[in-house]
């Protein structure tokens, strides 16, 4: 039996593109699909209908990355928003099916409110309460019109580029506040994992929704922030505030997060694909950057 990796490698050299290649999950698939074509913001603009039919024409395989992500600024601008992450989503799964490609789709945690108890499953109803959370579950609803396509949804991702880890290192390294939000559950997702999950279920020509995040026990933003200072020796502990004071303390647009961004990883297991534990990763991650 050919193994996963082997197979998205053979699928390399029929085509696999990547959109948003710039980004940290872009940027970790590099060296696991080498003779992918990797297509930044700046190659292609997902919102060119024309553009996007032309830069897929010979793929088998699209893992689109290109998204808006920034929640603030998805919230200042839902216009944006939809245009990027719902519209240019139709535009690269209309491609596909032109092509007869398979289309793979990084989705999010922001699908759904936070407001349930306990981890989200796959087939749970989504209901997102952020602009942005809604222009990227638009994305998963055209990505689903296509029977062999794969939405798969993650969550607090950190990697090679701006992120949340990055962030309160470098206020802890100059001796500013470090208030963060201790009300907000989830499970960071290392940019290298994700990856290695990407080319496992591309490989194994899974499809539907399946959610990919760290694996071990979900912690709050705080705790998180705990776990990676201390993992760089950082003797100052966070001030744990809640997401209303962080409201306060920050100004301006602050959209809705959600409170518990637990996702399940019950079928990610069945299926088994590759899944590191998020403090182990977290632990290597800062190590790279030391």
């Amino acid at each position: 039996m050919t193994a996963p990796a082997d197979s998205v490698r053979r699928r390399s050299r029929e085509q696999v593109v990547v959109t948003g290649a710039d980004g940290q999950v872009g940027r970790a698939l590099r060296p696991r699909i080498p003779e992918g074509r990797f297509l930044s913001h700046g190659d292609l603009d997902v919102t060119d209908e024309e553009a996007v039919a032309g830069a897929v024409a010979d793929a088998s395989v699209i893992v689109h990355l290109a998204a808006f992500t920034n929640v603030d600024g998805c919230e200042r601008d839902p216009d944006r928003a939809f245009a990027v992450n719902g519209e240019g989503t139709r535009n690269v799964v209309q491609a596909a099916a032109d092509v007869g490609a398979r289309v793979v789709y990084l989705s999010t945690d922001y699908v759904f409110d936070g407001e349930r108890a306990g981890d989200y499953a796959e087939d749970d109803h989504p209901a997102p309460a952020s602009a942005y959370g809604r222009s990227k579950l638009e994305g998963e609803r055209f990505v689903a019109k296509g029977p062999d396509n794969l939405v798969v949804r993650t969550s607090w991702v950190f990697g090679d580029g701006h992120n949340f880890i990055r962030t309160i290192l470098s206020a802890a390294a100059l001796g500013g506040p470090l208030r963060v939000v201790d009300d907000q559950r989830g499970r960071p997702t290392w940019a290298e994992d994700l990856a290695d999950a990407l080319v496992y279920l591309v490989g194994a020509g899974t499809a539907g929704v399946v959610h990919v995040t760290g694996d071990g026990a979900p912690g709050s933003w705080a705790d998180v922030a705990d776990f990676a200072l201390k993992a760089v020796g950082h003797p100052k502990p966070v001030e744990r505030i809640d997401t209303e004071s962080y409201r306060r303390v920050a100004g301006g647009v602050v959209a809705p997060r959600p409170a518990n961004s637990v996702l399940s990883l019950e079928l990610a297991r069945r299926l088994g694909v590759p899944l590191g534990d998020w403090r182990t990763s977290l632990e290597r991650y800062v190590g790279t950057l030391s």
